[in-house]
């Protein structure tokens, strides 16, 4: 065993290196300028024997050591793992992370940027499939055990057996199995996190069923109890039905429960325009009609400036506003003569439009 390599010619695979780290395998190795090889923890590069080319070297590497630590974090469970298929997995993206590193060294930087960037984005995709595997079964283990638990408590449900209970189990284990093809349809674009949030995902899993199991069997409250109708032609639940429609009530019951699980914010919306729902006031005919000169300063747009951060309006008052009364003795011929105008309504004498007609020119 060579103990304290500080030279490329002494990377070997089987040996230690300056770490007394064993060597697995050698990626790469070009004497004496860099190496690059695999422990048991992380792919490691060997500089170059020369202090300044190693140097230029770990300047080199700089932009892509963050990358690989991401990486490197990604996959260190699989490559301390019991299971030989993670082990495979982890060499799989080591020897792509190898190659990567050697591209680096070789003076294309940002190509090895993009090809880790690349690494990693297809390790997040594997761990998030595995994740997407195990969701799919937490799920349908949960199902199962909502259809077992209430199963001897709805079978067989006939007329003669036709009780509240039995229906409540029903619609609970139907919930549950709408939640649970709910699931399954939109599995592969549902938003998930990797098998690293493994907590997370089998918890989210197991309430979306429980959810769809409750929402099942509220509905069917509701229902009951006639507080809402869900109708299927000119057949209903919660309103009138026929006599002697026991299937069709069990039908649409099915249906319904289903319905709930399936659609996670039925029943949620249902309770929210009971508890919620409220009419918007009135408004006031009269309102607004006070204060209009307020109202009218209230809506010019002031400009903010440090003198002014809020773009507040200048404090005015009503006298500033409030329209000019007419001359009396513009009341009394009706012409506004004496009313003083502002520059803006004067039109200047060379404004005017030149004069038609006349008398001038005749002699």
């Amino acid at each position: 065993m060579i103990i304290g390599v500080t030279n490329v010619a002494n990377i070997l695979a089987k040996q230690e290196d300056s770490t007394g780290t064993m060597i697995e395998t050698v990626y790469a190795k070009v004497v004496p300028s860099y190496a690059v090889y695999r422990t048991a923890e992380r792919v490691i590069v060997q500089y170059a024997d020369d202090e300044k080319l190693g140097s230029d070297q770990r300047q080199a590497l700089i932009a892509s050591n963050p990358v690989k630590g991401e990486i490197n974090g990604l996959i260190d469970g699989w490559r301390k793992s019991a299971n030989e298929s993670a082990k495979t997995r982890a060499r799989l993206f080591d020897r792509r992370v190898a190659d990567a590193l050697v591209v680096a060294l070789q003076g294309d930087q940002a190509h090895a940027v993009e090809l880790l960037n690349q690494i990693k984005a297809d390790i997040v995709a594997e761990r998030t499939s595995i994740a997407r595997t195990s969701y799919l079964f937490t799920s349908c283990a949960t199902t199962a055990a909502f259809l077992l638990i209430f199963g001897p408590f709805y079978w067989p449900i006939t007329p003669a057996n036709d009780n509240f209970a039995a229906s409540l189990c029903l619609s609970a284990a139907v919930g549950a199995i709408g939640a649970f093809f709910s699931i399954a349809l939109a599995i592969r674009g549902r938003q998930i996190g990797t098998d690293l949030q493994w907590r997370d995902n089998h918890t989210d899993a197991g309430l979306r069923v429980t959810i769809g199991a409750i929402s099942g069997v509220v509905l069917y409250c509701l229902l009951h109890a006639k507080v809402v109708t869900v109708g299927f032609g000119n057949v209903s639940i919660g309103g009138t039905v026929p006599d002697g429609s026991f299937d069709v009530k069990l039908a649409l019951m099915l249906v319904t429960a289903f319905a709930a699980g399936f659609t996670e914010r039925l029943v949620g919306d249902l309770f929210g325009r009971a508890a919620f729902g409220t009419t918007a006031p009135t408004a006031n005919p009269l309102a607004g009609k006070a204060g209009v000169a307020t109202t009218a300063v209230a809506r010019q747009k002031i400009a903010a400036n440090e003198a002014n951060p809020l773009g507040r309006p200048a404090p005015t008052t009503v006298a500033e506003h409030a329209p000019a009364l007419p001359d009396q003795g513009d009341l009394l011929d009706g012409c506004l003569d004496h009313a003083t105008l502002s520059p803006d309504e004067i039109t200047r004498d060379v404004e005017l439009p030149d004069a038609m007609g006349g008398v001038a020119g005749r002699a």
